[in-house]
């Protein structure tokens, strides 16, 4: 392929026209991400990781039109960026205690750049179900999400406890063996003689017979050393 033939205008919009699908693709996906639910991954990273895909996936079929004697596999770029696309997603990914978020923003960058490797081939029908189906996924079934969520409980055990007192793992097993499980955990410095608070949420129904367990939770708590209090 010649210089000349790339700078065509029916080349240059064909080339446009995917670089712009990706684009606008991209940014339905990130817009979900960033306004909707304020991830750090937003609107712009999605927009750019679906218009990088779309070069990388150009790139690799011009090289394939340029070196027609050549053997080039247009797919092998791309497949490099499905899985590098990896590293970006871990730094989506955050860790707070038993609790990791970032999980659905990371997959979301994964799938913008199959989209955008999508429309850096020319496979638009593809690539607009794809978005569809991904934008359903991010908004429509979050709101089912958030009411299936909502019809379970939690409960919440504050521990104080005295400076190098060391109760996480026995209070876990407590918890355990009443048969709750434990989704997040968190441990804060009180500032108070250097002593901490570990806060503890787990499931329950809240039911007569939850809630008499969880007296007796406190109360098997309380007797432990080093601990000072426990409240809810």
């Amino acid at each position: 392929m010649t210089i000349g033939m790339q700078f065509s205008p029916a080349y240059l919009l064909e080339q446009m026209l995917r670089l712009f699908s990706a684009c606008v693709l991209a940014g339905i996906i990130g817009f979900e991400r960033e306004f909707s639910s304020h991830k750090p991954a937003g609107f712009r990273t999605h927009i750019l990781v679906g218009l990088g895909s779309a070069i990388v996936m150009m790139t690799s079929e011009y090289a394939m039109l340029a070196f027609p004697n050549v053997s080039i596999d247009p797919t092998r770029i791309g497949a490099q960026v499905v899985s590098g696309i990896g590293f970006l997603g871990a730094g989506a990914i955050l860790r707070s205690g038993l609790t990791v978020k970032g999980l659905t923003t990371a997959a979301s960058l994964w799938a913008v750049a199959c989209l955008g490797l999508a429309c850096g081939i020319g496979f638009y029908s593809g690539a607009f179900l794809a978005t569809a189906l991904v934008w359903a996924v991010l908004s429509v079934l979050k709101a089912l999400e958030v009411r299936l969520e909502s019809k379970n409980r939690y409960s919440e055990l504050h521990v104080d406890v005295r400076a190098g007192a060391v109760v996480v793992g026995e209070v876990q097993h407590m918890v355990a063996e009443a048969g709750y499980t434990i989704r997040e955990l968190h441990v804060v410095n009180t500032g108070l003689d250097e002593g901490q608070q570990i806060r503890y949420v787990f499931d329950t129904l809240k039911t007569p017979e939850d809630l008499s367990r969880l007296g007796q939770i406190i109360a098997s708590i309380q007797r432990l050393d080093g601990v000072t209090r426990v409240h809810t």
